[in-house]
């Protein structure tokens, strides 16, 4: 007689058992697609494909502005659920998953600003490096951006010397990108634009990382083995920069350097007021902005030209404001401050749609409901449900932003009310929000304008495939690939 039944009966009673109770959970008034009620499942099936973006989207035109996405996972897409669990000075803290950005390295962690859980922690660290990343402070590193976007359109260029080039702007971006993240932060140019490719892996291996982030933090059990993982293979072999920052910032300070950087304004910070920041407070903020800035600043880069070579009426008006503006001032458009081309409308309304069409982030930034519980949208959430808003979902909000939001429409920006403009700009998602607005903003801005007019002022763009849109993978980033533009230099 064979004993199979007495085992595979028992077992499958135990799973029915486990997967009806965590469907019927706490959570289970709250709509949401059926599997993802009862395993994780739905999240790893829809990151792995890369559809978290369009997915959540999809969910809540379908099942309104709370969404159950996983056994204990909950996605909300009002702007009142954004303000509470974000946006106000009593902002719900962070999941863990967010321990991802700090590695351990020679014995410790680098904890920064992006993985900081502890409130009190990143509230006291934020408030010590805030000085050094305000519009004025950063001022002062716009000449390092020129740098890069002179070597960009240079590199450019040369693509061109024959004549209109098909190049992949989607790389193109990126090597600008991070090239001038480096400059900015450490007065290093890493040899991306030179090279006109990756240089040590590093952005191959800022793939991996994005990828095994965004697909081994959506279940607690392979979040377990992420971790395991991480300490059987030493962090340097994983990500490159943390010895190239550890590196950089000892060569800093037995060998000092009068460059105008973000890692010299720290060590000035740090020989000031050593109790503010110590050294390896400002070599984990090296590392952070080099390590997180350099895939979301290229992401927004290549929505902006994406949607430009689409839309060449938009990119017509937008030269034609560069050039006003070039002509009043008396200089070229590639001579425009940072600060006169912040003050441009258009520029700036295209800039902000880009932001709302394509966030950065595909999932929910996942946070932590507080012990005592909350109650949004009307569904009371117990205490350490994860909870987040998902920025494409914010971002296509019909009352906020208009009955056209799937459409790349800068106008939108210039017509509405001062109200209205008010609360769009309220209800993007693009630097985060709240205590966890992104603090290298200003930066950001600084790389964005240049670039922008440095480029269009130059070069022609539009799409070597018109007919095939290009290939968005919504993880953790919402990366994009396929992206060959026709590039031809003007006057040609």
């Amino acid at each position: 007689m064979s004993f199979l039944p007495y085992v595979f009966i028992p077992i499958t009673l135990l799973a029915c058992w486990r997967l009806l109770s965590t469907r019927y959970n706490r959570l289970r008034h709250i709509p949401g697609p059926w599997l993802a009620s009862c395993s994780n499942l739905w999240k790893l099936a829809t990151i792995s494909r890369g559809d978290m973006h369009t997915e959540c989207v999809a969910n809540h035109d379908r099942y309104g502005p709370i969404v159950r996405i996983g056994p204990h996972h909950v996605s909300v897409a009002s702007p009142e659920s954004f303000y509470t669990v974000h946006a106000s000075t009593k902002a719900f803290a962070k999941s863990d998953i967010y321990e991802v950005g700090a590695p351990t390295y020679r014995g410790k962690r680098l904890e920064n600003l992006f993985s900081i859980r502890d409130v009190n922690h990143h509230a006291t660290l934020r408030k010590n490096l805030g000085s050094l990343y305000t519009k004025g402070a950063v001022r002062s590193l716009e000449p390092l951006v020129d740098s890069c976007v002179d070597l960009f359109i240079h590199r450019l260029r040369d693509l061109c010397k024959h004549g209109p080039a098909t190049v992949d702007m989607s790389l193109w971006l990126h090597l600008y990108a991070y090239d001038s993240l480096a400059e900015v932060n450490v007065s290093q140019k890493l040899g991306f634009l030179q090279k006109g490719d990756d240089v040590g892996g590093m952005i191959g291996a800022a793939n991996r990382i994005f990828y095994m982030v965004g697909l081994l933090t959506q279940a607690p059990f392979l979040h377990a083995l992420f971790k395991i993982l991480r300490t059987a293979v030493p962090a340097e072999k994983v990500e490159p920069l943390i010895e190239y920052t550890f590196n950089i910032v000892e060569q800093r300070l037995s060998s000092p350097t009068a460059d105008d950087d973000m890692l010299n304004k720290m060590l000035k910070l740090h020989e000031a007021q050593p109790q503010k920041v110590t050294i390896h407070e400002l070599t984990s903020a090296i590392f952070i902005n080099l390590m997180a800035g350099h895939d979301v600043l290229a992401v927004t880069l290549r929505a902006m030209w994406y949607f430009l070579a689409q839309n060449p009426p938009v990119l017509q008006k937008l030269r034609n404001e560069l050039q006003a503006a070039a002509a009043e001032r008396s200089t070229s458009v590639q001579g425009l401050t940072a600060q006169d081309l912040s003050s441009l409308p258009y520029l700036g309304a295209v800039i902000l749609e880009t932001f709302r069409m394509h966030p950065t982030t595909g999932t929910i930034l996942e946070r932590r409901v507080p012990a005592e519980g909350a109650t949004l949208e009307g569904h009371f959430l117990p205490g350490g449900t994860t909870v987040g808003v998902n920025a494409w979902v914010l971002h296509r909000n019909r009352q906020i932003f208009g009955q056209d939001t799937d459409i790349y429409r800068p106008e939108r920006w210039l017509e509405a009310s001062a109200e209205r403009k008010t609360e769009m700009n309220r209800n993007l998602f693009t630097f985060g929000a709240g205590p966890r607005t992104c603090i290298g903003q200003n930066i950001a801005m600084i790389q964005i304008y240049k670039v922008v007019a440095g480029f269009f002022d130059k070069f022609d763009v539009k799409l070597a495939n018109p007919n095939r849109p290009w290939k968005v993978t919504g993880s953790w980033v919402t990366k994009q690939i396929d992206m060959d533009m026709i590039v031809t230099p003007r006057g040609l």
